[in-house]
């Protein structure tokens, strides 16, 4: 199953992928790109949410 990840931005409340990852990436290669988007954004606090979900087209 294809899986990406999402970060949510409290305050806009608005879901954005993130692009830059292999869409056969595997939970771990997306867990380790979530730890660094969080260090990433950590000057804004806790405005960030992220998840991984499937693709759309593992729904079809």
């Amino acid at each position: 199953m294809k899986l990406r990840l999402i970060a949510r931005h409290i305050r806009d409340d608005q879901d954005y992928e993130i692009e830059d990852i292999d869409p056969d990436a595997d939970v771990q290669t997306l867990l380790s790109r979530m730890e660094e988007e969080i260090e990433a954004n950590r000057a804004e606090g806790s405005n960030w949410r992220f998840s991984i979900q499937p693709t759309e087209e593992a729904y079809r």
